[in-house]
Parts: C-alpha cells; structure tokens; sequence
C-alpha cells in the first residue's frame, strides 16, 4: 500500500520491516515505537487430541502425523516464511509437510481447522486465538520460535501528527499495551 502512495497517520509492521521504510523516508524515525510482540502457536479443533509441542521430536512427529495442516504462504506471512524457511528445513521433514498443506492466503487460517479442512493450524498467536471452533495447544518450543515484534511509527505525510505519536506512546505503555496483552501479544 505505501508502494501505491496510500497515506496514513500511523504504520504499524514486523520491526524487521522498518529498515526498508525508514530508509525510504517515509516515516518520521523518532516517532518509532515497539507494540507488541508474537510467537508462533499451534491449533487443532476443539476437541481433538492436543498435539505434543514440547520438544522438536514432539512437533514433527505431529506435523508427520497429521493428514492436514495449514500455515501462511511463505511469500505473503511471516510465520509461514520461518516455518518455511527455518522450522521444517530443521526438523527435516519440509518436502512430507509441504504435500499436505493448505497454505493461507492470508487472515485467520484456522478457520480452516474450525470447519474441518485440515487438522492442525500453525500461525502467530494472536491469529489463532480469536477462532471459535479451535483450541489452541500452545506455543512452538523456544528452538523453533519466532518472535516478532511489532511497531509503529508516526508517517511524514500524516494529517494530525501530534495525535499520531500520542497514540502511539499510549499504545507502548501502561494502559495501551494492556489491549494488545488481551489478543495474544506479550510485551515487546
């Protein structure tokens, strides 16, 4: 969208996204601050066996298990990027996980799961949670996490910049973060 000059007040993206916007000027630097922070989560229909994501020999076994799964495209998500490039490729089981899934195209994919498509959901916690019809079996283990976190900043071309950046402090603080704690976030 910033590629087609739409124009805002406030960006928010993954902080691994910033360098490139920063160095296209096209927000204001200063005005940058951390949200919110998500891990990658796990879901299966309410009422199924939970998966064991303990350890990585409990994740793949479950991904190899499973006749279904559904996890972002690669090129358009990040957790779908990391599992992609980073998860799959080290528990060795990339090309077997790959013939099974349904990758999303963006949104809560684990509607997918809700309706009975496929049988596990893996997405940034703060897509899976919101889904009724699933039950959320926890985190992926710290060796195969990826945190991201996000932030905002205030953009060059906003209209009410004084009131971009106050709501952008509130959000990175005491009572504002609180709102993203309750959807699945943790502080950054």
């Amino acid at each position: 969208k910033l590629a087609a000059g739409d124009k805002a007040d406030i960006i928010i993206l993954p902080l691994e996204n910033f360098a490139a916007v920063e160095k296209q000027g096209v927000t204001d630097a200063a005005s940058r601050r951390d949200l919110g922070a998500v891990g990658i989560g796990v879901a299966v229909k309410a009422g199924a066996k939970l998966p064991d994501l303990g350890s990585e020999e409990g994740v793949k076994r479950a991904l190899l298990d499973a006749k279904s799964l559904t996890y972002m495209d690669p090129n358009k998500g990040t957790s779908g990027k990391h599992l992609d490039e980073v998860v799959l490729p080290r528990l060795a089981i990339r090309d077997a996980v790959r013939a099974k899934a349904t990758l999303g195209e963006g949104g809560m994919i684990a509607e997918k799961v809700a309706r009975g498509e496929v049988e596990i959901a893996l997405q940034q916690m703060t897509e899976l949670l919101p889904v009724a019809g699933v039950t959320v079996a926890g985190y992926l283990p710290p060796s195969l996490q990826k945190t991201t976190v996000y932030s905002g900043a205030v953009m060059k071309v906003a209209t009410s910049p004084v009131e971009a950046a106050s709501l952008l402090q509130f959000l990175a603080t005491g009572e504002g973060r609180k709102l993203f704690l309750a959807k699945g976030f943790t502080a950054p």
